[in-house]
């Protein structure tokens, strides 16, 4: 799959067999959070988050998760430790697993600041009330996303809809280090709303340079598309549909790790 982001050429290869989808428009038969938006047609928007008292709590706290997530994966870093420095202390792909698997599935009582702020003013966005709880499963949980630089960290371009449990929400990607034009998370904007027959995709998870992935990855667009990286800010939000076309996100950047949280919401 080749596609061109901010005039440079990406791609990746993708095993296994794949298909096209049939007609159907996904979004069509599901809650749509973003209807009430003035990004509806894109399917994304960025936003502030918090003020900037509640931000510089968040971002306090964020770091010390951080690290004690590193540490409980093996990793031994001082208080001190530049985040954005994270790739120069795993030495190949199977340490970096290990370090990073203690950044997910984490519980929102651990979230670094009163998840009903962040809630609350995703809520005030979207003009719906929000929680940070999965109907489908009952999980209230958020992620560290951990990209290092020039590495196959990322997954392909897909839906999250394509998994189970995904429907019906809003995403949100906050960044927290390395996070900038040349890493920050891919996006399709107005695919949202495309047909699944535009769409080929892998029948099954991606796999990819050996690296099985649990979501179906893409593997050919049929019609004119535009890729697009946003690039939130200091203190401001990502959110985008789920139906959206997203991923793909290898971080172009020479020597700094790019961090993010990546958290979902449904209606209340």
């Amino acid at each position: 799959m080749k596609y061109t982001v901010n005039d440079t050429e990406l791609s990746y290869e993708v095993t296994g067999p794949r298909a096209w989808g049939d007609e159907r428009v996904l979004l069509n038969d599901a809650v749509d959070l973003t209807a009430a938006t003035p990004w509806s047609a894109t399917g994304f928007s960025i936003e502030q988050l918090f003020d900037a008292a509640t931000y510089s709590t968040f971002m306090y706290n964020t770091r010390r998760l951080l690290l004690k997530s590193w540490h409980e994966g093996g990793l031994s870093v001082d208080d001190d430790f530049d985040l954005e420095q994270y790739h120069t202390q795993v030495r190949d792909f199977e340490e970096h697993l290990k370090a990073i698997e203690r950044t997910k599935l984490l519980s929102t009582k651990d979230f670094p600041v009163p998840v009903r702020m962040v809630e609350d003013r995703i809520s005030e966005l979207c003009q719906v009330a929000l929680v940070a709880k999965n109907p489908f499963d009952g999980q209230s949980i958020f992620h560290f996303r951990v990209i290092r630089p020039r590495q196959a960290d990322n997954n392909p371009l897909h839906r999250d809809v394509w998994l189970d449990d995904y429907d019906d929400c809003i995403n949100l990607y906050i960044p927290v280090a390395g996070s900038n034009a040349q890493s920050s998370l891919i996006l399709i904007p107005g695919s949202h709303r495309w047909p699944e027959s535009r769409i080929e995709k892998t029948v099954e998870g991606a796999v990819i340079n050996g690296v099985r992935f649990n979501v179906p990855g893409v593997t050919d667009i049929r019609g004119p598309y535009q890729v697009t990286r946003p690039d939130p800010g200091v203190n401001e939000v990502l959110m985008f549909s789920p139906y959206l076309i997203h991923g793909g996100a290898i971080n172009l950047n020479q020597d700094q790790t790019r961090i993010s949280i990546e958290m979902r919401l449904w209606k209340r």
